[in-house]
């Protein structure tokens, strides 16, 4: 009984995280439109969304210490991986702020400007419905655990797209971009972006093993 007490509170707190993660991810995604329209016009909204995700960093990191601190004793209880999980999702979120510190350090010149938009449009969207999934899940465990085996092949699923994605964004940009140091730039801030769903897959990994405990 104490068991599955201590297994509702840690999937209630997973829960309040996986909204904070989504809310960085989408701000994210708020954050590169209004980059992408004008950043020198811009830079007064993107500063606040910038402090909106530190903000939303710390309340995260707040979450995964109250966790680990209430539940150090889950090991006993054959609980030990929901607090693997939580430190998994807490990688998550350095990903976007890093992303957006890159940003600022990108001007986007010339004919290839446009289409180095477009395919970061496409790379973040692809980002956020993979984020949107994961909240699902996550509210599975507790809601509908039947269902989280699905949404964790979809997150796989996205993740292959999004490989995808990258490399021909990659492709384009050894073709397209002269500017060593922009395209060292660009490149760098796309591989966070690849890396950020690479920890949203490795969270769909560990929430196949708690759903066979």
């Amino acid at each position: 009984m104490k068991n599955r007490k201590i297994k509702e509170e840690i999937i209630s707190l997973l829960i309040d995280h996986v909204r904070i993660i989504y809310s960085i991810i989408s701000d994210m995604g708020v954050y590169y439109t209004t980059w992408a329209e004008d950043f020198e016009a811009n830079k007064k909204s993107l500063e606040k969304k910038k402090s909106k995700m530190q903000l939303s960093e710390e309340e995260g990191d707040e979450l995964k210490i109250r966790l680990i601190q209430n539940f150090s004793e889950a090991e006993a209880f054959n609980l030990g991986d929901y607090v693997a999980l939580v430190l998994k999702m807490d990688n998550v979120i350095n990903y976007p702020l890093e992303f957006v510190d890159m940003l600022t350090k990108i001007s986007l010149t010339g004919k290839s400007a446009k289409e180095i938009k477009k395919k970061y449009h496409k790379l973040i969207n692809q980002i956020m419905e993979m984020a949107g999934i994961l909240k699902t899940a996550i509210k599975n465990l507790r809601d509908n655990p039947d269902k989280v085996f699905d949404n964790t092949t979809t997150i796989h699923e996205l993740e292959s797209e999004i490989d995808r994605t990258y490399r021909k964004f990659l492709e384009f940009l050894y073709s397209n971009v002269e500017d060593i140091r922009i395209l060292l730039r660009i490149r760098d801030s796309i591989v966070l972006l690849e890396q950020l769903a690479d920890r949203i897959h490795d969270i769909a990994d560990v929430m196949r093993v708690l759903l066979y405990q």
